[in-house]
């Protein structure tokens, strides 16, 4: 009976660390799918460039925008990482931003493995503790 208990702990202690790390993983996917949105938006938008007329708007951040009196279809500024920023034709600048959802949309995939094969191992500690307790509700009853 005393085996069964602490087996039952064990197994109460690995469905929770089981369900946070899945929960974290649930978060983690949440920002790679605003990214994989965000990149899609961008890369949607460089390619319609060529379309602009001769002002546009400039994001500035929490929904401000100002108006720029002119607009270069031909290039745009990206930035490359640890703060630098290049100027880069609109094809290039697609290309990056193409390489960077390849690597982000491989980490989604990799992270939805790795929540489903989580979500099993978490059913399957679910339906050990389940057999144990009948088990144990059955000694008890005869």
């Amino acid at each position: 009976m005393a085996d069964e208990r602490e087996e039952l702990n064990r197994l109460a202690i690995q469905a929770q660390l089981l369900q946070r790390e899945g929960q974290a993983l649930e978060g983690q996917l949440d920002v790679m799918r605003t990214t994989i949105s965000d990149l899609n938006a961008t890369i949607d938008t460089l390619n319609n460039l060529s379309k602009a007329k001769d002002a546009g708007l400039l994001p500035v951040g929490s929904g401000a925008y100002i108006t720029c009196k002119e607009v270069d279809p031909d290039s745009v500024l990206i930035s490359v990482g640890a703060g630098l920023i290049v100027k880069k034709k609109v094809k290039e600048a697609v290309e990056v931003l193409e390489g960077r959802l390849k690597n982000v949309s491989g980490a989604f995939e990799k992270s939805q493995k790795n929540l489903l094969s989580i979500n099993q191992h978490l059913q399957d500690v679910n339906a050990k503790a389940n057999a144990l307790m009948e088990r144990a509700q059955d000694v008890r009853s005869t």
